[in-house]
This record gives C-alpha cells, structure tokens and sequence, in this order.
C-alpha cells in the first residue's frame, strides 16, 4: 500500500510543477510583449525606460502664458523668461537690447524653434538653475549669461557664464562656475571675476579671450567694476500661470 501512495504522491507533485510552469511561462510571454511596444526615452536621456506617460507617446506642449522679466541689467536690456509651465518647470529665457532690437536665446541657437513635451516641459530652465549672484558689468556689445550642460545619465550638471562678444565672436567663451549661494559672478568686457563671499578679499579672474581653462586668484582691490547691472539675481514670479496648455499628439 505504501508503493501505491508514495506514487500517487508523485504523480500529484509533478502535476503541481507542471502547472506552475505553465503559469510562469505564460506570464514571461505575455511581460516580453508588453515590454516591447513600450516607447522609451532612454535614447535621448540614457535610461531606456518607459515613458511616464503612461505606455502612450509623449506629447509635444504648446504653452500661452505672459512672458516676464527675469533679470534686469539697465533701461533697455533685460532677460525675459517665456513659454514656461512655471518657474521650476520648461521655458526660455532670452537676451533683449531693445536699443539695438536684439532678442537672441539665452542658450543653444534654435533650441526654441523645436516643441516643448511633456519630457523637457519637466525640467528647470538652464539659465534660472544658477544659485549664485550674477552681476551684469559690460558694455551692450557683450550678451552673457549663466548656462548649464546636464548630464540626465549620470545625474550631475556644470554650470558655466556664456560669453559673446558681438563685433567680435572670435572672443565668445564659455567659463565654468559653480552654483554655489556663496559666489557672486561679475561679467565685464575684458574678464569673468568670481567672488567667493566667504574670502572675499581675492577674485578668480577668467581673463577675455579664454586661452585656457585656469584662472588667476588678484586681491579684491585690483577690480574695478565701473557699471553695475539693476538685478544681481535671476528671479521669477511664480504666480504668473498659463492661460492654456495645449498637448499635441503624433
């Protein structure tokens, strides 16, 4: 009798292990079909995981909101911040000269010709991420600005004061910064100066042309700053809000 139920018992096991295998191999088919019609966004930020849509597509984002002056640096030139979902999130910022009717893009020449989505409307603008103060000390002839590249891979960025000299581009730079609350950055037509508050009695200067990538420490007594721009400080009204969103699918 017992021959006959120790057999009994394995025939009931097996049955048992066949089920569950089948359970298991059915749900592997089904996971590796859904994972493969998922879009993903790792080819443009480097994860390659699925869109936070959802599983859908991701929408382009057409925004109508007032642009506002975020940084001023006398009566006619001024930042203006534009297409924005708020102060923290998308947008652009540009450069405006209305003696001289310039407006150019504080950023990538054509960055702004592209749409918005939901992905990049989810970022803060790079010129407004400086924590630092910025102050505006050239001429009309100079457009600068505090930018940043990110790194949406590794989870890190640098930050840097673009610089661009109109009559003379051979001489735009860029020069790396840190955001720190504590640095005050002040752009002139011959060199960047950064000040660190806690030793303020020297500046880093960055000297205009850039020849490298090193600076020189000069006592704070050596710089001499003729003009000051009204704003030491990029600021945004956050409750300035869109009249209307519009989300464009393909």
């Amino acid at each position: 009798m017992s021959n006959k139920n120790e057999t009994s018992d394995i025939r009931k096991a097996l049955k048992v292990i066949g089920v569950m295998a089948a359970i298991f191999f059915g749900i592997w088919i089904i996971g590796g079909l859904v994972i493969s019609i998922l879009p993903t966004v790792g080819g443009s930020f480097g994860f390659g995981f699925p869109s936070g849509s959802g599983g859908r597509a991701i929408r382009d984002v057409e925004i109508d909101v007032d642009p506002q002056v975020v940084y001023r640096i006398d009566d006619h030139r001024f930042f203006t911040f534009e297409q924005y979902l708020d102060c923290n999130n998308g947008g652009f910022v540009y450069y405006n000269d209305t003696n001289k009717k310039i407006k150019v893009l504080a950023g990538y020449e054509g960055a702004d010709k592209r749409p918005q989505n939901e992905i990049t409307t989810m970022q803060l603008n790079d010129v407004l991420s400086l924590n630092g103060k910025f102050i505006y000390a050239a001429s009309d002839n100079v457009i600068a600005y505090p930018t940043r590249d990110v790194s949406y891979k590794y989870g890190n960025s640098t930050h840097y004061i673009a610089y661009k000299n109109i009559s003379t581009p051979s001489k735009n730079a860029k020069f790396e910064v840190s955001p720190s609350n504590y640095n005050t950055n002040t752009v002139t037509d011959e060199a960047i100066y950064v000040q660190n508050n806690p030793f303020p009695k020297h500046f880093k200067e960055f000297i205009i042309p850039k020849k490298s990538d090193y600076y020189k420490w000069i006592p704070a007594s050596e710089v001499h700053i003729n003009r000051v721009s009204i704003d030491d400080q990029f600021h945004c009204d956050n409750t300035i809000k869109p009249r209307r969103l519009k989300y464009i699918s393909d």
